[in-house]
């Protein structure tokens, strides 16, 4: 049930739920098809991280062992309007048109950016114009260069945070690097990538992948590469979860937590309130502990499930995603949803408001009334 980050970014969730153009390879091995990244620039940027080994520390790391990349899913025609702005980008002054491009990249539709990709290698959309062409393979070729940039940025970012050595220093330098705003899907992207070739190591090499506890690096006094990079993950995920919407927060969470019964614990903590406690201190005393409310209250996390299935179809009808990828993260969100009503039942009871609420908020997002239902057909 494990999904990445700001994705499927880390679950889209974690960053704003903004669609993005990278890909995201979480550690088990669930993963969206690539809508940008050419085959040279995945491979390149699965060789963007060093990894200090004992043996030589300025070491590249070894090439990864490559799977066959799925084939392409075929993109969308593009709309007159969408052509429209990608012909007026193209007339703006190069010298703005990367940092212009830069500033929207979260926003940009997946399927215009596969429109776009195509372009670069000389495949365009039926007809449309020569100029229409010229313009198209301008931007798309600024594109390219903006997400190069970003990913050699999340490649010496990843790199130094492996150089931190110490857990205060890795735990200093993450929250340094939320502040500034690196902590994005580039970042993920190329984390996520590491770690699959981490995995696949691991695996040939025959050693146990046994998943390791939040928190921990590994056990002993020289954990490996994968307990490392996913020590680093799952820190930089608990980072991003603090400075977006709870409700996004959690759902990151949950869906990254493998444990049924920790989920629940999570739920329970989280969506609902907790009731005075008496506690003796260790002179003997008794200290009463006023209750509080929710600290996420649970229409927030009906407003993270419906965006998050709302993004997942948007990115399946834009063909960056194929429907059995699609029906998987869905299908998490749901189970997600079932355990929160049983969470919630058991908190405010069976006949309170805040159940009949929740009950009633995520009918039209997992049984819609209409095929046309943008939890459906996305946005």
């Amino acid at each position: 049930m494990k999904v990445a980050t700001l994705a499927f970014s880390s679950l889209l969730a974690t960053l704003d739920i903004q669609v993005s153009s990278f890909s995201t390879v979480v550690p088990n091995g669930r993963c969206s098809s690539s809508t940008f990244l050419s085959p040279s620039n995945i491979r390149y940027g699965r060789k963007y991280v060093f990894w200090q080994s004992a043996v030589a520390s300025d070491a590249v790391a070894s090439e990864p062992h490559d799977s066959p990349a799925p084939a392409p899913l075929p993109a969308k025609p593009l709309s007159s309007e969408e052509l429209d702005v990608i012909s007026s980008i193209a007339k703006t002054d190069p010298s703005s048109m990367q940092s212009f491009l830069m500033s929207k990249l979260p926003k940009i539709p997946p399927n215009t950016i596969r429109v776009l990709r195509s372009a670069t290698e000389g495949d365009f959309p039926e007809a449309i114009t020569d100029e229409q062409k010229s313009h198209m393979e301008l931007v798309g070729n600024s594109l390219v260069t903006v997400m190069d940039e970003n990913l050699t940025v999340s490649r010496d970012l990843l790199q130094s945070l492996l150089r931190c050595g110490e857990i205060r220093k890795l735990d200093a330098a993450i929250a340094k690097a939320l502040k500034a705003d690196l902590l994005d899907m580039a970042f993920f992207t190329v984390l996520s990538m590491n770690l699959r070739d981490a995995t696949i190591e691991e695996r040939e090499s025959g050693k146990s992948d046994e998943p390791q506890e939040e928190g921990t690096i590994g056990s002993g006094d020289n954990p490996g590469r994968l307990q490392i990079l996913q020590h680093i993950y799952t820190r930089c995920q608990e980072e991003v979860e603090k400075a977006v919407d709870p409700g996004v927060g959690l759902l990151n969470k949950l869906l990254r937590t493998e444990q049924a019964s920790i989920r629940a614990n999570q739920l329970s903590h989280y969506l609902c309130p907790q009731a005075p406690k008496t506690i003796k201190s260790p002179d003997g005393k008794e200290v009463q502990l006023p209750g509080s409310d929710a600290l996420v209250p649970p229409g927030k996390l009906i407003k993270a499930l419906e965006n998050a299935v709302k993004q997942i179809r948007t990115v399946e009808q834009s063909g960056a995603a194929d429907r059995t990828a699609a029906v998987g993260l869905v299908e998490s969100c749901r189970q997600v949803a079932v355990e929160a009503r049983l969470a919630i039942g058991e908190g405010y009871g069976i006949d309170s408001e805040e159940l009949k609420e929740f009950e009633l908020g995520l009918q039209p997002v997992f049984r819609p009334e209409s095929a046309d239902s943008e939890y459906i057909q996305g946005l």
